[in-house]
């Protein structure tokens, strides 16, 4: 399998495009499942974009997703689910590190 190769500012770039994509889906969705696949097939992507720097574009997408969160509840905007948007927002640090960590971990040992 090819993954295009692409600079690490363009990682972060896209890795600030799904989580604002991911923050939309939070803030619509009416049931828990939904934001935590969604945080888990971005993390994959982190993964495979960045095999040795994976880490990095989870932090950033953990670090978006808080703000965003923390931002919109306090400027008011009331999300479909207020319980489920808080929930996946700020658990959304396990399955981000997990799944971005263990794709980097078997996309490394797949090239060797």
């Amino acid at each position: 399998m090819t993954i295009p190769k692409l600079k690490f500012g363009q990682n972060i770039l896209l890795s600030v495009f799904f989580s604002v994509l991911q923050v939309l889906v939070i803030h619509f969705a009416v049931i828990v499942y939904v934001p935590l696949l969604f945080t888990l097939i971005f993390s994959l992507v982190y993964g495979l974009l960045e095999p040795r720097k994976g880490w990095i574009l989870a932090f950033i997408q953990i670090g978006f997703l808080i703000t965003a969160y923390w931002l919109l509840h306090l400027s008011g905007f009331e999300a479909s689910k207020p319980d489920v948007a808080s929930f996946a927002s700020h658990i959304a640090f396990f399955p981000s590190l997990s799944a971005s960590f263990l794709t980097s971990f078997l996309f490394k040992s797949s090239k060797d």
